[in-house]
């Protein structure tokens, strides 16, 4: 009994006659005939009763017809699913991302992502730049949204924006004005950053004939901002760390040093086919395009 056959057998039921069935499959009546006889014949029973021209449904037909539609709505169910599967629209998302974008920015990009696609799972693993090509290299994720620098040796990079670092404080700790901050001019005061940018930071300090006052290392831009928030210092952070709105009583201040900008970058394993939800969300962050700046 083949796949083929059923469906032939529910569009002689639907059709009521042979020849009204094999119009509707665009085939000729003896092959159509054909293919029931051998049905019957395989199976061991009549499936029809001829009335007239109409052929009406045996016990044994009526179960077959039940059957039938059953196996056939599975099977093109299961073409429809590997068709998703082609596209990228089932399946699991497997992506890193490191906490100065997991704010509202990668919720952004989720909730867009999971709106198109709501039958993928998303797997997030968050983390630093340096964990997450850790992961990728032991193929825990897929894709990573890491921040520069870092080697790209045996990756595929595609760059998104460029970013300068900011000033996030309580408005206490600034001198009036508007404009970008110098390095000397933050040397009083503070500093909050994490611990990748702490050796970065101190050099460029030092390279402006400073000495950065740090009052905290930690680990990630999200406690960071979590205690320039409180009001403990004056954190260090990339825009794409920030909230959509800030506190009144909180100021965002440029950093008016170029070589503490990064750039935002979607990595993944060089020389490998990229799965297909991971090619999904790359188009769909480079469509959503940079966020709009602070």
């Amino acid at each position: 009994m083949e796949i083929r056959q059923l469906k032939y057998f529910i569009t002689v039921v639907e059709e009521k006659t042979v020849t009204a069935a094999a119009a509707k499959l665009h085939m000729t009546q003896p092959p159509l005939s054909l293919q029931l006889h051998q049905l019957e014949r395989e199976l061991g029973c009549r499936l029809f009763r001829q009335e007239g021209r109409r052929l009406t449904l045996t016990d044994a037909g009526r179960r077959l017809y039940g059957r039938a539609l059953a196996i056939c709505g599975m099977c093109e169910r299961a073409q429809e699913e590997m068709a998703e599967y082609r596209r990228g629209a089932v399946g699991t998302l497997k992506v890193g991302v490191i906490s100065s974008v997991q704010g509202p920015v990668f919720s952004g990009w989720m909730q867009a992502y999971h709106g198109r696609y709501p039958e993928v799972r998303l797997s997030v693993h968050s983390a630093n730049t340096y964990q997450l090509l850790e992961k990728l290299r032991n193929r825990e994720t897929d894709i990573a949204i890491t921040r520069t620098p870092f080697p790209a040796e045996e990756l595929e990079v595609r760059y998104l924006w460029e970013e300068r670092i900011h000033a996030v404080g309580e408005k206490r700790f600034f001198a009036p004005g508007e404009g970008a901050l110098t390095l000397p001019a933050l040397s009083s005061l503070p500093l909050i950053l994490y611990r990748r940018w702490q050796k970065i930071v101190e050099a460029r300090f030092e390279a402006a004939g400073a000495t950065p006052q740090i009052l905290c290392i930690n680990d990630d831009a999200r406690m960071t901002l979590s205690l320039a928030l409180s009001g403990v210092g004056v954190g260090l952070l990339h825009p794409s760390a920030l909230p959509r709105e800030m506190p009144e009583e909180i100021l965002v201040r440029p950093v008016d040093d170029a070589a503490l900008s990064s750039r935002i970058a979607l990595v993944w394993r060089a020389g490998e086919r990229l799965p297909e939800t991971a090619k999904l969300f790359c188009q769909l962050v480079e469509e959503a395009g940079q966020p709009r700046p602070v």
